[in-house]
């Protein structure tokens, strides 16, 4: 199969599983604590939990995408995922809904390492950095359309509207499944050449550098926890606002992405996108904090705005650097590990990032802002140090010149 006829797949699969999570995280809240009947803080605690789960799955299913290939265990995951979705239907209390969580987090985070392994491995760098970011536009439009759709099922309320919800999403990573499978196959490492299991544990430039950049993705839990919060506590603007936000950075994401992860096709364009990155979410927090003394509610909305437009530069450059970064130091036959501790570390930060920007924000309120701000800084400090360390690694550098050149004589 030539790469014309494997992109779309690839978007295609983005697309169908984008909007079963646009239609199923828009109704999920309000599913289990008004139609099953779960307290909020049960729920809470049980999706947390499952969130763990989610970061020490992650390594070792991508070893396995290494040992058994990507797009088998990719489809694998896609149709567990699936069935995940759908078991949610009989959960009714904190433990059905803390088992099924754990092993629908267990597959979301480590289907995410391993779509990236296939993607690099199916194409060449700068290609597969292009159709990530194409993936995401296309994910974020199919996301906004599953959103739209869930506004009809909460204007319904009832629960067979809600479970015919769950089951439209089941049947997307059905169909998603079937798109995965219909890509073309990627060799699985040979036995031989395999690497351990705990190889990436032992790199230790490359987890230091995903576990600090993994910090920035808190800019996620700070828009869909701390900012409603932050607006309904501590700044006169209209509760609508936050809904404003969400759409403000999904149609930014649509228009740019693409055009931003350019700026990131090698290590030195990476480290300057990470620290973009980091600056603009430090403003974005200073910006979220100062809104808090605007006076009447037309001010305080046009200053969440302004701090919107910070918030999506550092959420693009920091997805743009991430992809750079994680897939640069990469070794060779071992994409899926690697790939695998990339999103563990991002779904440990994500996991804990409700928690810990809700405790900042309702807390500490205007200093808990500059908190956070600091720790997106900080987060930025160590990257260039680090990458200069990994580049001392020759089979990183051998395997980047080797590849380019073996896809260079295919085309």
């Amino acid at each position: 199969m030539n790469k014309r006829a494997t992109v779309p797949l690839l978007l295609g699969g983005q697309a169908v599983n984008g909007f079963g999570d646009g239609l199923w995280f828009s109704i999920w809240a309000i599913y289990f604590t008004r139609i099953q009947h779960i307290p909020a803080e049960s729920m809470g605690l049980a999706i947390g939990i499952g969130g763990v789960a989610g970061f020490l799955a992650a390594i070792p299913v991508g070893t396995a995408a290494d040992r058994r290939g990507p797009r088998e265990v990719l489809f694998l995951i896609v149709l567990l995922r699936g069935a995940a979705s759908a078991a949610y239907i009989f959960v009714d209390d904190f433990w059905s809904l803390l088992i099924v969580s754990c092993c629908y987090s267990a597959v979301q985070s480590s289907g995410v390492g391993v779509r990236v392994s296939l993607v690099y491995q199916l194409m060449d760098k700068e290609n597969s950095l292009r159709v990530l970011a194409q993936g995401r536009v296309v994910q974020h439009i199919a996301y906004a359309a599953g959103a739209g759709a869930a506004m009809l099922v909460l204007a319904n309320g009832g629960r067979s509207v809600f479970v015919a919800s769950i089951l439209v999403n089941a049947v997307t990573f059905a169909v998603t499944a079937v798109l995965t499978l219909a890509l073309p196959h990627v060799p699985a490492t040979p036995a031989e050449r395999q690497h351990k299991s705990t190889a990436v544990l032992r790199d230790l430039p490359y987890v230091g550098l995903m576990s600090t950049t993994a910090l920035l993705s808190l800019c996620w839990p700070l828009l869909s926890s701390g900012l409603p919060l932050w607006i309904a506590e501590g700044t006169e603007a209209p509760l609508w606002t936050a809904g404003l936000a969400v759409a403000v950075s999904s149609l930014a994401i649509a228009l740019f992405q693409v055009r931003v992860t350019r700026q990131a096709v090698d290590v030195p364009r990476s480290v300057r996108s990470n620290r973009v990155s980091a600056l603009a979410l430090g403003c974005c927090c200073l910006i979220f904090a100062a809104a808090a003394w605007a006076g009447n509610p037309l001010l305080a909305t046009l200053v969440i705005v302004l701090g919107m437009g910070a918030h999506v530069v550092g959420e693009l450059f920091y997805v743009s650097s991430r992809w750079g970064l994680s897939l640069g130091f990469m070794v060779k036959e071992a994409e899926g590990q690697y790939q695998g501790l990339t999103a563990s570390t991002e779904s440990g930060a994500t996991a804990l990032g409700p928690a810990l920007v809700t405790a900042l924000v309702s807390g500490a309120r205007e200093a808990g802002w500059l908190v956070l701000g600091a720790l997106f800084l900080l987060s930025t400090a160590p990257v260039g140090a680090l990458s200069r360390r990994a580049e001392r690694d020759p089979r990183r550098v051998a395997w980047t010149d080797e590849r380019t050149k073996e896809r260079k004589a295919a085309c």
